[in-house]
């Protein structure tokens, strides 16, 4: 079996920005593209259409790091670039009685991130080119804090610090870095008077889409002296 080289590693690509980023992997490069997802969904069957490798993974269960991993060792000779895009977006008043979703919420974001760096650095430093990258996606309110987010946000900023003690470690080999995005796109149920609202809350005003994220990650990977910055995606909410 020929196993993939210099491949990208994409968490939670089942929908939205995580799918978008691996279509346009698959579409625009040679990379090869494995991703995990954790419901099944059409756009799951549609990177599989195009050539990605998927795997169903639930990171709150036990055990399911660890397979993860051996999977991903057994089809991959080298990666370019791991990038840490699943996430559980919960605000506090979601959070069940005892913990489970905060539990969950730092599985997700911090303890799965924290294993795959780790138990994935032999691949990316098997990759020979000259630049390899991990990237994750935070969220631009950490910065400012949320009243209604104190658990999710907590999870972020623990993730943007995991990315620069990472790009400490294992610099110069391996480039690491955050993404911290705030509005990219709204979903279906959104009503028109929580879009005004949202839109308001930046200077730019604008709902910008998830190229804006495949930009900011191009940028990064083919950027020779970034390492251990938080870039902010937030259309200048931070200045409002």
């Amino acid at each position: 079996m020929d196993r993939h080289r210099e491949a990208v590693f994409i968490t939670g690509a089942g929908q939205r920005i995580g799918f978008y980023l691996a279509k346009h992997f698959l579409q625009e490069t040679d990379y090869p593209v494995l991703f995990t997802y954790r419901t099944k969904r059409p756009q799951v069957e549609a990177l599989v259409e195009l050539g990605a490798m998927g795997f169903q993974v639930d990171f709150t269960k036990p055990n399911a790091l660890l397979e993860l991993v051996t999977q991903l060792k057994y089809h991959v000779e080298s990666l370019r670039a791991v990038i840490h895009n699943a996430s559980l977006w919960l605000s506090d008043d979601k959070l069940k009685e005892g913990g489970e979703n905060f539990r969950s919420l730092i599985q997700l974001h911090v303890e799965a991130p924290y294993y795959l760096n780790e138990a994935l650095l032999p691949l990316l430093m098997n990759s020979s080119s000259a630049l390899k990258d991990i990237i994750s996606l935070s969220d631009a309110r950490v910065e400012q804090g949320s009243a209604d987010y104190v658990a999710y946000l907590s999870s972020k900023a623990a993730l943007q610090s995991l990315t620069k003690g990472f790009a400490k470690k294992w610099g110069p080999d391996i480039k690491v870095n955050d993404i911290a995005p705030a509005l990219i796109m709204f979903n279906e149920e959104d009503s028109e008077l929580y879009k005004k609202q949202r839109l308001a809350q930046s200077v730019l005003g604008i709902e910008p889409g998830p190229d804006v994220v495949w930009q900011a990650v191009q940028y990064l990977m083919n950027s020779r002296y970034t390492t251990g910055i938080v870039l902010p995606l937030d259309g200048g909410t931070r200045l409002l």
